[in-house]
């Protein structure tokens, strides 16, 4: 894998992390929701709907990163530490 691939699997990783613990934090803002004697329906339509899309986002990245996994492993490094075949 090239230097410039590391960088963006590494950035690609930090931001599936942030997605992550954004995803919980609604999670557990779901959850106090619907623990209200009368839960907002509106409120956790929106809720539901963000940390939906969160997940959508999660695995667009995840195919990403396996994708640069991929061709890291199929194509090697050239010499000049490029993608691609020597």
């Amino acid at each position: 894998m090239t230097a410039k691939s590391r960088v963006r699997a590494f950035s690609l990783k930090l931001r599936m992390a942030v997605l992550r613990e954004r995803r919980a934090e609604l999670k557990q803002r779901i959850l106090q929701e619907l623990k209200r004697p009368a839960p907002c329906a509106q409120t956790l339509r929106m809720l539901k709907r963000r940390k939906l899309t969160l997940k959508d986002e999660l695995a667009r990245h995840e195919g990403l990163l396996r994708t640069l996994d991929a061709l890291s492993h199929r194509d090697g490094i050239r010499p000049d530490g490029q993608l691609g075949r020597a």
